[in-house]
């Protein structure tokens, strides 16, 4: 996942509030939608050529086969970055209708900053799209209420500006004003219930009134000014970068600054490090009871082993006390071997807790991976340690996945085909590629024992290992070539054309065929198009997001 780091304050400041629609003119209408830069910092454009050596209907077409929801992580942060990089308008009259095109793509994928930038620069804005909206509702999240409903248009008639007209009518205390603005709602798009609800319970003084909400600043702002409590539910379905701002917020309970805390992270806009700072606060509160299985690992790890009493060392010491005793087995014997026993167990359940979720898996591993890194591994199973390998690959830390790998098969006594897999995708994240090393992972996966799921699964290592460059071994290129009789179906033409579109500087179109190609499922692609698409990212330079791709493939939780 980006770890960009969106700051809806800094946009507040950054764009002036506009005049010609709702908001006041900034000048930035002179600067080209094409040639902004609209990628945050730290960020690289995928090429300078994004758009180049393109017509504009087809780069329309192919915007228009993607399908946004069904995409995967590695998926949407590719277009994301495509869409945000700079580049020369491309030829053709759809050059306006693709610019639209690029604005919808941006704002269905939550790049609220991008699309505040683009949408007063463009001329053919698609329907839904306010730019003006996204720069108010980030100052309302920023606490300036009164300066955006002093700047705010009364005549305009959009949902989001008759919401605010009520907020504002109640904020500077027109209770007749925010009245007509609750009609005029119902009149037109129709507010928010919940917005209709609170404020109604503003003006009547109510005392039940209903629950804090933050998926907007609009919102935010609202419950701040009916005083609303928040809520661990509407924390975990808070936009993340409202979610940050509350877990930051060291007034707000800490039980709830960890679940917006968690929110954020998965979102890459607060690190592992400050989710687990604030979750050590949490464990460590006095009286605390876990209630997850995160709690009790973090719990447990945060212990310390009890010394056992002096009567019971000396006992025996002096051979008084049989060591075979049950009550001293249980109660005494080996503190340290039982704490870590316990440890490992909680770590792992805690994992496996959140295994039905990329994110939530990668949110658990940076929780626990200080943890990964110092765990003894004389402590944990077989079954514990490849755990604790996935959870490093997950990370993207091949080092700590070669780690638990080894320690997986020491115990074990020897590999699998599930740690050679591992340790196979491992090799796609380090630049140390011992020819040894991937002898052996293939002498693993290849085997007249190997079942169909497991043949599959070896093609599709193969073909990433191809695209990496990767030098396959005699086994390897036997088993590709062996497939590729059987393979139907596969789109040779539009491979050929991502391949082209590359080579001729259409970096943009390139990256379009290759999102229409994996389609929201990069896992099922062939071994020939899974090979291409590697490679096609790796001539751009974009390494990151070949191996966020591959590792989707992988199903390694990347």
């Amino acid at each position: 996942m980006s770890s960009r780091l969106i700051a809806p304050v800094l946009l507040a400041g950054a764009l002036s509030l506009t005049a010609g629609a709702q908001i006041r003119s900034s000048g930035m209408e002179d600067v080209s939608g094409w040639t902004s830069n609209l990628l945050e910092r730290g960020e690289t454009a995928i090429s300078d050529r994004v758009w180049a050596s393109s017509e504009a209907d087809f780069l329309l077409s192919l915007m228009e086969g993607l399908n946004i929801e069904e995409m995967t992580e590695a998926e949407r942060e590719l277009l994301s970055r495509l869409l945000r990089s700079p580049s020369a308008k491309p030829s053709g009259e759809d050059a306006d209708a693709l610019q639209a095109e690029r604005l919808r793509l941006l704002e269905a994928l939550g790049e609220r900053r991008a699309v505040a930038m683009l949408g007063r620069q463009v001329d053919e804005v698609p329907d839904g799209v306010d730019a003006d909206a996204i720069i108010a509702d980030n100052r309302l999240a920023a606490g300036e209420l009164g300066l955006v409903c002093d700047q705010m248009n009364p005549e305009a008639a959009e949902r989001f500006w008759l919401e605010l007209r009520i907020i504002c009518g109640v904020e500077s205390g027109n209770l007749a004003e925010a009245e007509l603005a609750l009609e005029l709602a119902a009149g037109e798009e129709g507010a928010d219930p919940w917005v209709t609800e609170t404020a109604i319970a503003i003006i009547a003084e109510a005392d039940e009134r209903p629950e804090a909400r933050f998926g907007s600043g609009l919102q935010v702002a609202l419950s701040q000014l009916a005083e609303l409590e928040g809520t661990a539910d509407a924390l975990e379905a808070a936009r993340p970068d409202l979610a940050a701002d509350y877990a930051n917020d060291t007034r707000n309970p800490l039980a709830l600054r960890l679940v917006a805390a968690r929110n954020a992270t998965g979102a890459g806009l607060l690190d592992s490090p400050q989710y687990r700072s604030l979750y050590l606060d949490y464990v460590n509160v006095p009286a605390f009871e876990p209630e997850t299985p995160a709690d009790e690992a973090l719990y447990l790890l945060t212990q310390e082993p009890r010394p056992m009493s002096q009567p019971a060392r000396d006992l025996r010491n002096e051979g008084t006390l049989d060591i075979e005793d049950e009550a001293f087995e249980l109660g005494l014997d080996s503190p340290q071997a039982s704490l870590e026993t316990r440890q490992a167990d909680a770590l792992v359940a805690a994992l496996e807790a959140a295994s039905d979720n990329a994110v939530d898996y990668r949110t658990m591993a940076g929780l626990f991976q200080e943890d990964l890194k110092s765990f003894p591994v004389d402590a944990v199973t077989a079954s514990q340690a490849l755990e604790f390998a996935n959870a490093a690959l997950a990370l993207q830390n091949a080092s700590l996945t070669n780690f638990w790998l080894d320690a997986a098969e020491d115990a074990a006594g020897g590999a699998s085909r599930q740690t050679a897999r591992m340790r196979g995708y491992s090799m796609v994240l380090s630049r140390e590629r011992d020819r040894g090393a991937v002898e052996a992972v293939v002498s693993q996966l290849v085997g007249d024992d190997a079942s169909p799921e497991a043949e599959a699964d070896a093609l599709k290592l193969f073909s990433i290992w191809a695209g990496f460059d990767i030098s396959l071994p005699v086994a390897a290129r036997k088993a590709l070539v062996d497939a590729s009789a059987d393979e139907a179906g596969t789109p040779g033409g539009a491979l050929v054309a991502m391949e082209a579109a590359a080579r001729g500087g259409a970096h943009g179109e390139a990256i379009l065929l290759l999102l229409n190609a994996t389609d929201g499922a990069p896992g099922e692609l062939s071994p020939m198009t899974l090979q291409a698409v590697i490679s096609t990212l790796r001539r751009f330079g974009a390494e990151a997001d070949a191996q966020a791709l591959a590792l989707e493939v992988a199903g390694f939780q990347p």
